[in-house]
């Protein structure tokens, strides 16, 4: 198999994914879950709250 053809299949397969990624809102959906995360990280530290 030529070289052109296997980057021709990779770049294919990378913009299946992109596109799969871009239907599901799959990004969105992995930004909301490290959000959650650092809001339970925040919210479990000790902070002195006095002004």
């Amino acid at each position: 198999m030529a070289w052109y053809w296997i980057i021709a299949i990779v770049i294919g397969a990378l913009f299946v994914l992109s596109f799969i990624v871009y239907i599901t809102n799959a990004d969105m959906k992995l930004v909301e879950k490290i959000y959650n995360k650092l809001i339970a990280f925040h919210d479990s530290k000790n902070v002195d709250e006095n002004l």
